[in-house]
């Protein structure tokens, strides 16, 4: 009985880190959609386009994954 209740316990953290790895991965395409949108309307007027574009592409890459491995830990089936 106690091994169900710790593998029960096992499946709901994983399902929280699932879908927290999954804000996260949304925070970031936002962060890098917020940094185009800037530099689009000359807010960063200090940063050369290609950076900003650089940073904002790898932000969103790295948001995609980390999406991909929340989706993937909060169905059991984690990396």
């Amino acid at each position: 009985m106690s091994f169900e209740r710790g593998n029960r316990q096992r499946k709901s953290f994983d399902n929280v880190r699932g879908i927290m790895g999954m804000a996260m991965g949304v925070i970031y395409c936002l962060i890098a959609g917020a940094l185009v949108y800037m530099k689009s309307k000359g807010e960063l007027r200090d940063l050369d386009r290609i950076l900003v574009y650089v940073i904002a592409l790898l932000m969103s890459a790295y948001g995609i994954f980390r999406i991909y491995r929340g989706f993937k830990m909060s169905k059991g089936e984690g990396l």
